[in-house]
């Protein structure tokens, strides 16, 4: 289940005609509920100005937003004669749309100049990308991070081998971390980290050879919250975009480096290499 948050940014000032001053003038602007990628449209924000005479006009500057938001406002007037004015964004969530910078913008006819609120909208999403690196260490261990684009953070992090079941003497696991404490040919084949949040998992993966690495990356591999690793496997490698880059040591095997991966590849996930030349 998704939490709820509010967020309220509120500014204060006052109106002013000569040197009479008015009521003063209450900006917020809420979240009700940080928005989720991939789901269905909401309110990603809400700019809100209260009890004003006459009413504030209230905008948006949207920047890179401006063809995929949605302003809706709308206009209460009170007993007493002032008005509420709320303008809120309506989107569908997507990755995108996180860290994006909008502005509320107030204008009323007592004030010289606009006042400007900043929001920076929030998006959350699962692991949309995830990659093994290399990690520089002083240990005589060859260690390999496991690294992922996520909103929370991803927290779970569960490594796999087709080789062998690991961790054993050989391989260790630490988090978001993968130790070879030996370096030999027995451990060749392919590892795969799956990193997950609390809205789903991504995948990347490391080919190991003696003397060589390669590198898969997997993009919009995430929200496969059930199933055992082989099939999403299976699954991730057949609908992802695959960015495919390796790292050569002083002994050159080019025979090796795209042939022998991607046929050790497709024969973990059971696709014949034929068929793709076909």
């Amino acid at each position: 289940m998704v939490s709820r948050h509010f967020i309220t940014i509120t500014v204060s000032f006052l109106l002013s005609s000569g040197t009479e001053a008015t009521s003063p003038v209450n900006v917020s602007v809420n979240v009700d509920a940080v928005p989720v990628a991939g789901r269905p449209e909401v309110i990603l924000a809400t700019c809100t100005t209260s009890r004003t005479n006459p009413a504030a006009e209230v905008s948006w500057n949207l920047g890179t937003l401006s063809d995929s938001v949605k302003v809706s406002t709308n206009t209460v007037k009170h007993l007493d004669r002032t008005f509420t004015v709320t303008s809120s964004l309506i989107a569908t969530p997507t990755v995108q749309m996180n860290q994006q910078l909008v502005q509320c913008v107030i204008r009323h006819s007592s004030m010289k100049e606009q006042l400007e609120v900043d929001h920076k909208i929030i998006v959350h999403y699962p692991p949309k990308l995830v990659f093994v690196k290399a990690f520089k260490n002083r240990s005589i261990a060859e260690v390999y991070q496991c690294e992922a684009d996520a909103n929370p953070a991803a927290t779970h992090f569960s490594w796999h081998s087709t080789p062998q079941t690991i961790p054993n003497d050989a391989i260790k696991t630490q988090g978001n971390k993968l130790y070879f404490l030996k370096l030999t040919s027995d451990l060749d084949g392919l590892y795969t980290c799956e990193a997950s949040n609390e809205y789903g998992t991504g995948i990347g993966s490391l080919y190991w050879k003696k003397g060589e690495r390669f590198f898969f990356f997997f993009f919009e591999c995430a929200c496969f919250d059930e199933g055992r690793h082989s099939g999403l496997f299976r699954l991730h490698f057949l609908s992802c975009i695959i960015c495919f880059l390796g790292e050569k040591t002083e002994d050159d095997h080019s025979e090796f480096f795209m042939p022998d991966v991607i046929s050790y590849f497709l024969s973990f996930i059971k696709v014949p290499l034929g068929k793709l030349r076909n």
